[in-house]
């Protein structure tokens, strides 16, 4: 790829060695032009030149091709990268950042930052390579004019120090408005039902208008700078090849010069002042693409919360014995605690529903459990061993997860029900769906499993989506189940469904179900109670009604009125 680029920026000197040959050879020597000898060098000449053309013109394809090739490849493997990254951090770095900004970082700065290899550090080192051979030739045919082609040089330090500090700042903000943008507007579209059912659609077009134009102000301002450091390149071009014509000229009165130098060396001069004038161009995409790497790199400085321990062993989860060991957590050093002191032990296979008011903690306390954070106070121990010792991979497959909030991604029925595995037979599948009551409205489907069920699986019911999300979960073959909220959004006939595929699928499993519904987890082994990130009670439904307590109390506010209506017959 040098070699072509400095070919490409070296063979147009030739034309200019060419050119004084014409002039001092030939036109200097205008009546014998019919002698064979000098239609001969015409010839040559002219040849030469074809020659110089194909020649430069396989350079620029060469150069263009590999230059193309090696910023694509670049690209590639930071975009790899960060997006390994990513996915690599903890559950509340994304918890606390708009998908638009990181989606931002992953496509669009790493996008920009291509640029600099395409038409920033290969062309500085072919520039590099072209003007030492240019700056070679010039000083072959005058030492004085080399020095005033030169002498612009320390004006363009001077410029570059001055205002790129204010460009790169200028495009950072220019990129870190778009990234607001892409989040705003990756936002706005996956509420666009809430949207319209509100009627804000002027709103919200106000509110884009609003970010549009303060992008537009940034990207002027960038846009300012960089023409005005076009602008001055210019000028100090244009004031060295003024000084080059008048000097020139009077070593050419003096004798100094021939007029086939003097074209020579501005012709010559003209490919050194061409990657000068150029720099401006590089400059603005350099400052652009620091600009952009530096976005993405604060990316890769992030560490993950959750990580292997080095010497974390290969294990697997065997029995499925949960304990929670004077568990406390927060989010953030600087939040107050959500989980304090909690205290159980879940024996293997045994059912435990986790209830308490919203906010009490539930949700927290699961997600600890596969790692999706780490605690920050005592231990939480699974078969006896630290869940920090085991490899976050080895103990995450042995966990099924179902979500309050669905998370289908498109693609067929089939696709979805194998994520966690990918080595599932079709006989495997169509259990799993059996056993989650999915199986009959899949076939009911026109293209059975190979129906495809668009983004977030737009195209199904509420009920459907979980049954396929339990599946999955069964088709893991989890030894720890975890059912958050998993019927609280759903219809009655839904609910039933999911119910009755749950308690088959938890059964000979460690199970944690977080429950709204009270009446989803009265035959549960055991009921945790928790209230203000505290374990508050511990028991089967029966022994905690008797107590006159916390689960009491959340018993009577679903079922009171209910039971106030029936002994005053209003039903």
């Amino acid at each position: 790829m040098c070699a072509g680029g400095v070919a490409k920026f070296t063979l147009p000197m030739i034309p200019a060695a060419l050119s004084r040959t014409i002039v001092d050879d030939v036109v200097n020597n205008i009546r014998d032009l019919s002698t064979p000898e000098r239609m001969n060098l015409l010839w040559w000449i002219a040849g030469g030149m074809l020659a110089v053309a194909v020649a430069e013109g396989v350079a620029i394809f060469v150069r263009g091709y590999y230059t193309v090739k090696v910023s694509s490849s670049v690209a590639f493997d930071i975009r790899r990268d960060l997006w390994r990254h990513l996915q690599r951090l903890e559950l509340g770095y994304h918890q606390s950042r708009p998908t638009g900004t990181l989606l931002a970082r992953l496509m669009n700065d790493i996008a920009v930052s291509q640029q600099m290899v395409r038409g920033g550090i290969g062309n500085v080192v072919i520039d590099s390579g072209s003007g030492v051979i240019a700056l070679i030739v010039l000083l072959t045919i005058s030492w004085e004019l080399t020095l005033i082609v030169l002498g612009v040089m320390p004006l363009y330090g001077v410029l570059y120090r001055k205002l790129n500090p204010r460009l790169r700042q200028a495009s950072h903000d220019v990129q870190e408005q778009r990234s607001v943008m892409s989040g705003s507007a990756v936002e706005r579209l996956d509420g666009i039902a809430l949207i319209q059912s509100f009627a804000q659609e002027r709103s919200e077009q106000r509110h884009f208008r609003e970010h549009a134009g303060e992008l537009r102000g940034l990207s002027i301002r960038r846009g300012r700078l960089h023409q005005f450091i076009s602008a001055m390149s210019n000028l100090m071009v244009g004031l060295g090849s003024a000084g080059v014509w008048v000097v020139g000229g009077y070593l050419a009165v003096r004798g100094r010069l021939t007029p086939g130098q003097i074209i020579q060396f501005t012709a010559t001069a003209a490919l050194l002042y061409l990657p000068i004038r150029r720099f401006s161009e590089i400059n603005n995409v350099y400052q652009m693409s620091i600009a952009a790497i530096d976005r993405v790199f604060e990316v890769f400085d992030d560490v993950p919360a959750v990580q292997d321990r080095p010497d974390a062993e290969r294990r697997t989860i065997e029995r499925g014995e949960i304990e929670f060991d004077r568990v406390g957590f927060r989010y953030a050093e600087d939040k107050p605690l959500v989980l304090e002191d909690v205290s159980f032990r879940v024996e293997p296979g045994q059912r435990v529903a986790v209830v308490g008011e919203s906010g009490a903690g539930k949700s927290t306390l699961v997600t600890l459990i596969p790692r999706l954070f780490d605690v920050t106070d005592g231990a939480l121990r699974i078969d006896g061993i630290d869940v920090r010792d085991y490899r976050i991979r080895d103990l995450r497959r042995r966990i099924g997860i179902v979500l309050q909030d669905t998370i289908l991604f498109s693609g067929t029925i089939r696709e979805n029900l194998r994520y966690g595995r990918k080595d599932a037979t079709e006989a495997e599948i169509v259990e799993a769906a059996e056993v989650a009551n999915a199986h009959r409205f899949i076939s009911e489907l026109s293209d059975g499993y190979e129906t495809e069920i668009g983004e977030h699986g737009v195209s199904l019911s509420g009920g459907q989506r979980q049954r396929i999300s339990l599946a999955r979960a069964i088709l893991q073959d989890p030894k720890v189940l975890i059912l958050d909220e998993a019927t609280s959004s759903l219809d009655s006939e839904s609910e039933n469904l999911i119910v009755e595929a749950m308690q088959r699928v938890m059964a000979g499993r460690t199970s944690l179900v977080i429950a709204h519904r009270l009446s989803t987890i009265l035959d549960a082994d055991r009921i945790l109670v928790l209230r203000q990130g505290r374990l508050v009670e511990d028991g089967p439904h029966e022994e905690l009604l008797a107590r006159d307590g916390a689960y009491k109390r959340l018993f009577e506010q679903q079922f009171g009125p209910l039971q106030r209506m029936l002994s005053d017959g209003g039903l």
